[in-house]
């Protein structure tokens, strides 16, 4: 946990209030409130997008009119992130270039690797090719 990234001390607390709430300090906790409190607004907005008493995501937030085309891309990957969920109607807008071509992208990075932590690993430093022989 200490080398996660945040994007302020705002959402810093943000996550750690959230994570002091739910049911379970678990990867899909985590990753969810981690990229929900990328945003200003998700994170104002966090109780019309995660039912607290039934422990679940709520998409019909996604209709709020606070709503814009950064905190939906924020959302939809926090929704993917929590179980896998897509919109049937806009499957497509859950690619990663839908999503991540936004200024929140490094966030959503490391949202990825807390969610998946066990394949997000640190990779040796690559060797240095040796040129071929001419």
């Amino acid at each position: 946990m200490n080398n996660i990234r945040f994007a302020s001390p705002e959402h810093r607390d943000f996550f750690l209030d959230m994570m002091s709430e739910a049911r379970r300090n678990d990867c899909y906790h985590r990753a969810f409130f981690y990229v929900m409190g990328i945003a200003p607004e998700t994170r104002a907005n966090i109780r019309q997008m995660f039912d607290f008493k039934q422990d679940c995501i709520e998409p019909d937030g996604m209709h709020g009119g606070w709503q814009t085309s950064g905190t939906v891309r924020v959302c939809r990957l926090a929704f993917n992130l929590w179980n896998g969920y897509t919109d049937p109607e806009h499957s497509n807008a859950y690619s990663p270039e839908d999503l991540f071509c936004c200024e929140f992208a490094p966030y959503f990075m490391e949202g990825v690797k807390i969610r998946y932590p066990e394949y997000c690993r640190e990779l040796p430093p690559a060797k240095k090719q040796v040129e071929p022989a001419r």
